[in-house]
């Protein structure tokens, strides 16, 4: 094999690692003990965090009206992550499909890492504004989901 070909060929892996990884995550079932589990069974288990926490929870009206804005952006702010990281990934897609210069896949995977990278961030700061109004009982099921959440998420 000549360094074009290991080079198409990791990037052809890569490509369907990711659309791999991105099937699992979206579709991976919940641990038994998951808060997301408690008290709902199936119902709880498709639950987004949003609806989670306003059935787990047990938000007052006060954390209900300060919770909103932090939802709402954070929402504007996801749309807009998982529209990017759609685009870039059918980019990415056309590009190895096309056989585009190597220097081009990787510039678009270097993209598409970046607006993965983006998501993260944005959610794990979303948790930790959303934390500051809860009290502790509401933050421990909160850090719990969160902690479940990130367990089930592949490691490569």
């Amino acid at each position: 094999m000549s360094p074009r070909s290991h080079i198409f060929l990791w990037l052809t892996a890569t490509a369907a690692m990711a659309a791999l990884t991105s099937w699992i995550v979206t579709n991976r079932p919940r641990p038994l003990d998951s808060p997301l589990k408690k008290g709902g069974g199936q119902e709880a288990a498709a639950l987004s965090l949003h609806e989670w926490m306003h059935r787990q929870l047990s938000l007052s009206p006060a954390q209900h009206t300060a919770l909103e804005p932090l939802e709402s952006q954070y929402e504007t702010e996801r749309t807009r992550l998982r529209a990017d990281i759609g685009r870039l990934g059918k980019e990415l897609a056309l590009a190895m499909r096309d056989c585009a210069p190597d220097a081009e896949v990787l510039s678009i995977q270097a993209k598409l890492h970046v607006a993965q990278g983006e998501l993260q961030q944005a959610t794990l700061k979303h948790f930790i504004a959303m934390r500051q109004h809860l009290n502790p009982r509401q933050a421990r099921e909160l850090a719990l989901w969160t902690h479940d959440s990130l367990l089930l998420q592949p490691a490569d």
